[in-house]
């Protein structure tokens, strides 16, 4: 087994281009999601609490998962990460995406975030689990 790049972010860097281009994907939408903090209603603008909470999901769980990494290096407890810090506010996000609607901008930004966080978390589940029943297989490109 080859050691460790120093950091997560120059592990990725060495996987395929669709894993790479996955991970843009997921950047992408989480950040996105600032584009959505301020709304307009009746004339005055307000803060969106989703947005803001898609956002910081997203650093909490990138700085877990860097520190998940420097413990137990490149395996699938990794989206243990996600499913902690993403899971919850996607789970609020989807309770609300009837009252928040499709005809907005921000309306057709929820759904895309949900199935594309939703797929993360589904994956994210499996490998978590994979990891905790003995499956000791790293990622790609570290096995």
């Amino acid at each position: 087994m080859r050691p460790l790049p120093p950091t997560l972010n120059e592990a990725i860097a060495t996987e395929p281009g669709w894993l790479q281009a996955w991970v843009m994907a997921l950047v992408a939408t989480h950040l996105a999601a600032l584009v959505f903090v301020v709304g307009r209603r009746d004339g005055r603008f307000f803060a969106r609490p989703e947005p803001i909470a898609i956002a910081a999901s997203f650093l909490a769980a990138g700085a877990a998962m860097g520190w998940l990494y420097g413990q137990v290096g490149y395996v699938r407890l990794l989206g243990a990460a996600h499913l902690v810090f993403w899971g919850p506010v996607w789970a609020w996000v989807w309770t609300r995406r009837k009252e928040i609607g499709t005809d907005s901008g921000f309306g057709k930004f929820v759904l895309v975030y949900l199935a594309v966080a939703g797929t993360s978390l589904v994956v994210d589940a499996i490998d978590v689990v994979r990891h905790l029943v003995g499956d000791g297989q790293l990622f790609l490109r570290w096995q």
